[in-house]
This record gives structure tokens, sequence and C-alpha cells, in this order.
């Protein structure tokens, strides 16, 4: 038997480790908001002073850690990052959930619990894997850093704070793709628009500002974003959906979604002042400075056609601080080694192709390109099922996460003979 064969069948004979670590880890109700992730980083940084040589818990925001693990090569491998977050998004109306979110339970192949696509069976397959190396007292050559982040669900810093400190050679983040595909992810960033007027117009004002032969110049701010910048937008988002495209992304997947409106205050006055948010997505292969400039031109163009909106152009602030919900892209080098090894070893495992595209779906894997580290998106969990009510991931498809990251571990950091 080889030593790749010896490691699948650990992998294969003691899977029930495997999903006991995934229900402990659902069992945390990282819920975020509030982001209450430290009761979970402390087990999982207890789990890791096990198997790894170094433990690095570090402040990201006040009472909120991430932690890390590395186990150091021998020296002449490639490092390798394996991300995940540990905090969930809220488990919402929970008089609709079967079961508890944070009672896992298992049923027809499944285990059900917040968290369990998204993406604490990551987290699992990468501790057992590490659990299963360090019992068969395997060493390997080059580094593996283990990240478990906060902060992901609300585009906090985790994972960002985590890449500019550990570089690797390649990383793996390891949200959803049903453990067979290999995707690059969109990148996302917020628009402030604001419409503000140089004069407060009282309301029997709007008879002369707003209908014929009034003589007074004047506007409601609120009906100016509602009716010529926000419909400008969604002509834009509606023409990128025609024609921007990249592979495997759903069609329409560059959004302009706005999410929260300000304006106004007093019933007695015209609403001098207005302030839309909207939240942009772009394909992995866009620059965002482009996206930018294609949507300012937009916002220009509305406001040109309108005569008060000319003498009183709108705003425009990029991820604003009230509101900063950004997340680069991730494009996906399909020649990279680490992609083809990964892709081999899926085929070699799993007895496929791997899929080769992109998620529409957001990630924090765009942070480690930024900080020079090649990335890509792979993990167990199942998109359909993520951020659901009932949520789930098939136990067949994390068994099979584990053992493709095992032997990815084996060939990409090679073995210690």
């Amino acid at each position: 038997m080889t030593l790749e064969q010896s490691v699948l069948e650990a992998i294969e004979k003691n899977q029930d480790r495997l999903f006991e670590i995934l229900k402990t880890l659902i069992r945390f109700p990282t819920e975020n908001p509030p982001g209450k992730e430290a009761p979970a980083q402390e087990w999982i940084s207890e789990r890791l002073k096990t198997v790894t040589d170094k433990v690095d818990v570090f402040e990201v925001l006040p009472g909120r850690s991430n932690v890390v693990g590395v186990v150091n090569g021998a020296g002449g491998g490639r490092s390798v990052i394996l991300n995940g977050h540990v905090d969930v998004v809220e488990a919402k109306k929970r008089e609709a959930w079967e079961h508890d979110p944070f009672d896992p339970i298992e049923k027809e192949g499944f285990i059900y619990g917040r968290g369990a696509s998204d993406m604490k069976s990551a987290m699992a397959g990468y501790l057992y894997v590490l659990e299963t190396l360090k019992k068969a007292g395997i060493g390997l050559k080059g580094d593996v850093i283990f990240q478990s982040v906060v902060g992901e669900e609300e585009a906090e810093p985790g994972t960002r704070m985590a890449a500019e400190r550990y570089p690797a050679d390649f990383a793996i983040v390891g949200e959803g793709t049903r453990a067979r595909q290999i995707v690059a992810s969109v990148g996302t960033m917020t628009v402030k628009i604001t419409i503000k007027s140089p004069y407060t117009l009282h309301l029997h004002a709007r008879r002369q500002a707003i209908h014929a032969g009034g003589g007074l110049e004047g506007a409601n701010a609120i009906e100016k974003m509602a009716l010529k910048i926000i419909p400008a937008l969604n002509d834009l988002e509606r023409e990128w959906s025609v024609f921007k495209k990249y592979r495997g992304i759903p069609p329409g997947q560059t959004l302009i979604n706005p999410f929260l409106i300000r304006g106004g205050d007093d019933a007695g006055y015209l609403p001098d002042e207005c302030s839309m948010y909207a939240v942009v997505v772009y394909l992995p292969d866009e620059a965002p400075d482009k996206v930018k400039q294609e949507v300012e031109e937009q916002i220009h163009r509305a406001a040109n056609l309108d005569g008060w909106l000319r003498k009183h152009p709108p705003q425009i602030e990029w991820n604003p601080q009230d509101q900063h919900w950004a997340f680069p892209a991730s494009d996906l080098d399909v020649d990279h080694p680490g992609v083809q090894q990964l892709g081999k070893i899926i085929e070699d495992v799993a007895g496929c192709q791997a899929e080769y595209g992109g998620r529409g779906g957001i990630t924090d894997a765009g942070w480690f390109p930024i900080n020079g580290t090649p990335a890509v998106v792979y993990g167990p969990g199942d998109v359909f099922y993520a951020h659901r009510i009932d949520e789930r991931v098939r136990k067949e498809d994390v068994l099979l996460f584990a053992k493709v990251i095992g032997l990815f571990l084996l060939r990409w950091c090679e073995v210690v003979e």
C-alpha cells in the first residue's frame, strides 16, 4: 500500500471523527452580527496546539481574534494556506427551522445546522486532515498554514489581516463548491450617492418649485434620487447583465443593489438632502477602478439630463466607512500549478473531472492575491444551502473534501522521506 493509499484509508476509516468535529463547531453559536466567535476560536486554538508547531492568536477587532496554526515544513517544499471563517450568518426565523440551528443532527446523508455549508464543514475537514497526518507521523517539506478567521459575513478584516501576516505559495479558501469545483469569486464595493440642495424650502413652496409656472427653483432630494438616479443605475445593471460574462458565473451577476436610503426629517419641508447606498458586484476579471468609472459616468449622464441636478450634481463616495462592504474579486488561473494539482487530485479521488469556473457568491479569496498569494475557492459546502433555514451539508462531500485536501498536502508540500 502506498503512502497516499494509507492516508486515504485512514481518512475513510475514521470519518466519524470528521463529522464529530463538524458537529462540535456547529454547536458554537458564532453568529455575526454580533460576532461572538471567541469560544469557538479558543476551542480551535486548543486543537491546533496538538497538531501544529505554532499557534498564533491575534486580535482583529476588540474581543475578536484570528487563530492561525502553522505546521513547519522541513524545507524544500511549497507552502499552502488553508483558510476558513468561523463566523456564520444569523439564524433568523428559528421557529421555521426543523431543529435547533446550533444543535446539529444527521439525516438522510446530511448534517444540519447553521454553518454546516458556510463553512464549518471546510474547517472540520482541515482540522481532521491535520490530525490524520499527525497521527501517521507524516512530515512535510512545505509549511501548512491553517487560518480560522473572524468577520467574513460582515466584510470585516479577518482574512485581510491573515493574508497580510502570512504569505504562501498557494491558498485554498474553503467556501462551498461541493468539493468538485475550483472557482473564482466576484468582488463587491459600496457606493454612497448624495444629492444636496443649497437651500431649504417650506412645504408650501413645493407648488412653485415643481409645478408649471411656479417660477421657483427647488427640488425634493428624495424624489430626485428615486426618479432620476436609481432608475439610471437600474438601466446600467441591465446593460451589464447582457454584455458582461465570466466562465461559470450566471449572467446578471454584475449587480447594483440599492440597500439603504436616508433623507428628510420634517413633514413641513421639502427634503434638501438624500443619500443612497448601493452595493456594486463586479466580475473576477474586471478592474474595480473601471467599474467605478462606469457607475460614475452613468450617474453624471442622468444628472445632466435634469436641469436642477445639472446645477447641483450628486456627490459620490466609494466604500464609505459607515457602510463599508468591500470584497476584492479573485480570478482563476487554470494554468497555475496549484490549480492543476488540485484538479488532478479531484479527478483521482472523485473519479470525475474537476469543474473550473466562477462563483456568483462572495468570498474572502480576493485578499490573498492582493498580498501576493495565488488563491482558489474550493470547499465541501453547497451554496444552495448556505444562509438558508435548515442549512445542511452532504456528508459524502465533506469526506471527499478531506480526502482531496489530504492528498493535496502530500503532493503540493511534498513528504519528507
